[in-house]
């Protein structure tokens, strides 16, 4: 019996790790499948709107990684289940076995029971005893193995119960198992669709390689432009804070007593800030990386751009102030936001609903995102301290 009691604990903490990672799992798939959405609605959006080649392979390019991604995870949960249904299953055998055992001791006990009825009265058995004493000691007898009579009847009845239960666990865990698997294939047969498409979009981008790489290089010379802007502001923006102030620092923002309490908070919250646009998907990471269709090509980049639908606005990370509107040549617009010695920069805007000076909030919107000739809406997000870039991965919330 002990072996069996150390068995259902087993099971029992297998059952709730089991349960834990399956919630993980399937949150994990959710995200997964919202970035999925996101991709396929990018993708959609090129193809009708006849965006270019470039567009279409980049859009296609990550919605086939995410796809592979949540094919990964639909195998864990599959893998778990299993897992489960197996763990289940030794809980229904460990059950069946502790039911039979009390089936069997309860069965004996009615016999012995029925055997002492006929051979001696109950009375009979209190009034032959030798002293009050001994007679008080029976009647607690009797009664301590009625009362173990009926505690082992509602045992069998609990883990009867029991086993019901878990035989229809049983059967809801098979059924889900079959769902994932027809969900998993689903998803692959629209990953050999996907890598079909991409194979054609390829084949027309290495026609015209040398063209879309002048494009990039174009590209990659007119976001060096403006990241040195950037810097150029900024060190404008601290030269400007350090004005006639004692004990002031190069190449350092002056900061208040409010300023400092500013830039402490916004620190307290590395890796807890929002997102700075309320639905989109992140197109380009920070850092030196391959350009996501010409992989041979290189590309340095300052922070991160958020692809999102026609006519989204972008929105604060943090409470701040608005110290700077630039307006570029071409008239796309871009805002700074400081918070003490950190700024926050939000380019490629239309148009902005704020002005330079404003004191604004945590998600307060900034402006409406421009969308430009290909149909593509993508805001530019840098984070820097003082006039260095950093990694808006250590900052941003993750989803």
């Amino acid at each position: 019996m002990k072996s069996l009691l150390y068995t259902v604990f087993f099971l029992a903490c297998v059952a709730v790790n089991a349960q834990s990672e399956k919630a993980r799992l399937e949150q994990q798939r959710a995200a997964v499948q919202a970035e999925i959405n996101q991709f396929d609605k990018l993708l959609t959006g090129a193809k009708k709107e006849g965006r270019s080649v470039l567009s279409q392979v980049q859009a296609i390019d990550a919605k086939i990684s995410k796809t592979q991604e949540i094919i990964n995870i639909t195998n864990k949960q599959a893998n778990l289940i299993t897992r489960s249904i197996d763990t289940n299953a030794e809980e229904i055998k460990v059950l069946n076995a502790e039911i039979k055992e009390l089936k069997q001791d309860y069965a004996e006990m009615i016999v012995k029971s029925y055997k002492a009825k006929n051979d001696q009265s109950r009375l009979m058995f209190l009034l032959s005893s030798e002293n009050f004493l001994q007679a008080y000691k029976r009647v607690q007898y009797l009664n301590a193995y009625a009362d173990y009579r009926k505690k082992q009847a509602d045992e069998i009845t609990v883990k009867s119960n029991t086993l019901a239960d878990k035989n229809a666990e049983l059967e809801k865990e098979k059924a889900q198992k079959k769902e994932i698997l027809v969900a998993n294939e689903k998803l692959r047969n629209e990953l050999k669709d996907d890598k079909s498409e991409q194979v054609v979009l390829l084949d027309e981008v290495k026609k015209n390689e040398k063209k879309y790489a002048a494009e990039i290089r174009t590209k990659a010379r007119e976001r060096d432009k403006i990241d040195r802007e950037i810097r150029k502001i900024i060190e404008a923006d601290i030269a400007a804070s350090n004005k006639g102030k004692v004990g002031a620092t190069k190449g350092k923002f002056f900061l208040t007593p409010e300023a400092k309490e500013l830039a402490r908070n916004f620190q307290n919250n590395r890796g807890k800030l929002p997102w700075p646009v309320a639905e989109g998907v992140i197109t380009r990471r920070y850092g030196v990386q391959p350009h996501p269709v010409l992989r041979n090509l290189p590309i340095q980049s300052s922070g991160y751009r958020f692809q999102t639908p026609n006519g989204a606005r972008a929105r604060a990370v943090f409470d701040g102030e608005v110290v700077q509107i630039v307006k570029a040549n071409n008239g796309i617009l871009m805002v700074h936001v400081r918070h003490g010695n950190f700024t926050t920069s939000y380019g490629n805007l239309k148009n902005v609903s704020v002005r330079k000076g404003q004191k604004i909030n945590t998600l307060t919107q900034l402006g409406e995102i421009f969308t430009d000739r290909d149909g593509i809406t993508e805001l530019h997000f840098a984070i820097l301290e003082e006039t260095s870039t950093q990694d808006p991965a250590r900052w941003l919330l993750s989803k």
